[in-house]
């Protein structure tokens, strides 16, 4: 952030912020660790990620999530009983499909801003 400042000359002039271009703000790197975190979640809510629960697979198979997969107090058996309903079940898991979609997309947003800023730093640096 800029800030005020006196010039010497009775006028006022703006000093740049002296982080303003750390790598913090545009590291390819730092977004590549995000979108590799984000898609480590993905993976598990695809069934890729090796966690025994909660992935689209096990909603969407018909079998629905069983008690044991959701938790085993009170609550979690009412909402693996709903879950696992043919309707509750099945709206539970388009809404859980179209929230993983979202998803991917903002996983691949960031990946794609990654190699954006790669391109650029390339370019500027009279890279290609």
């Amino acid at each position: 952030m800029a800030q005020n400042g006196n010039d010497g000359g009775g006028g006022t002039h703006l000093r740049p912020d002296p982080g303003l271009f750390d790598e913090r703000y545009n590291s390819p790197a730092a977004l590549r660790t995000i979108a590799t975190e984000l898609r480590t979640s993905l993976d598990a809510m695809l069934g890729k990620g090796g966690r025994p629960n909660g992935n689209i697979d096990q909603i969407s198979t018909g079998n629905g999530l069983s008690a044991a997969d959701i938790g085993q107090w009170d609550d979690a058996r009412s909402l693996a009983s709903t879950i696992g309903s043919t309707n509750a079940g099945a709206k539970f898991a388009e809404v859980y499909q179209k929230f993983i979609e979202a998803y991917q997309s903002v996983v691949e947003a960031v990946e794609t801003s990654a190699d954006n800023h790669d391109r650029a730093r390339r370019a500027n640096e009279g890279g290609s």
